[in-house]
């Protein structure tokens, strides 16, 4: 999951004021719901209920982390599963977690790639740096190709795409079936601020100024609005 910055979200005049914290955890919160395909779990036997258990980075919000707890435990309601579901989330520092340190580490390499974060030149240096040089064969050597063999295996695509959600090949449970998924989330209402867009970036791939483009909205089944819920 990423949030793309180039889409500039337009807020209602009626809305409470939020923080970037805030937009951080509604995000999840819309993650948890709508990326993994949880409605499409295959029924529990009778008597018995599908455990969901969601393990997140650790915050120092507690508000937000109680918050995101409570949504998260009445998403088998909204689903229409309370019947059979049950979803429980908790908090993990990633320190003390393997697991949640690779996830770190594909998720950077996969933002610093698709970003074209290797270009960007520091103190007026002319190439790369050791560092970058090593960080863009693991990006694109290692976790970009080992993402795409996923992709092609269980979905049959050719093209592995940073920047784009997953298409749904015709069929909603896919969002349960497919193990690998790219989802860019928009706000309902947002412009595009060209000004991120490669052919104004400088030649280092720096921002330079802001380009706001006419308010667009998101199509409803493919990029949930952050205002949901």
């Amino acid at each position: 999951m990423f949030y793309d910055r180039a889409c500039v979200r337009i807020a209602s005049l009626f809305e409470p004021k939020t923080s970037e914290l805030d937009v951080q955890f509604k995000l999840c919160y819309q993650f948890l719901k709508h990326s993994f395909g949880l409605k499409y779990l295959p029924p529990a036997a009778p008597g018995d209920r599908n455990i969901v258990r969601v393990t997140l980075d650790t915050h120092s919000s507690e508000q937000h982390k109680g918050n995101l707890i409570a949504f998260a435990g009445d998403l088998p309601r909204m689903l229409d599963r309370d019947h059979d579901m049950e979803v429980q989330v908790s908090f993990k520092n990633s320190k003390h977690s393997r697991c949640l340190q690779l996830c770190d580490v594909m998720i950077g390499a996969a933002g610093w790639y698709g970003n074209d974060m290797f270009m960007l030149r520091e103190g007026g240096r002319r190439g790369m740096s050791e560092k970058q040089k090593l960080k863009l064969a693991f990006a694109k050597d290692v976790v970009y190709v080992e993402l795409r063999k996923l992709d092609a295996r269980f979905r049959g695509s050719h093209a592995f795409n940073w920047h784009e959600s997953t298409g749904l090949d015709g069929d909603l449970k896919n969002f349960f079936r497919h193990p690998v998924r790219i989802w860019n989330f928009k706000p309902a209402r947002y412009q595009i601020d060209a000004g991120w867009q490669n052919d104004q970036l400088d030649k280092y791939g720096n921002y330079v100024n802001q380009d706001l483009q006419p308010e667009r909205q998101t199509v409803p089944w493919g990029e949930p609005a952050l205002e949901e819920d």
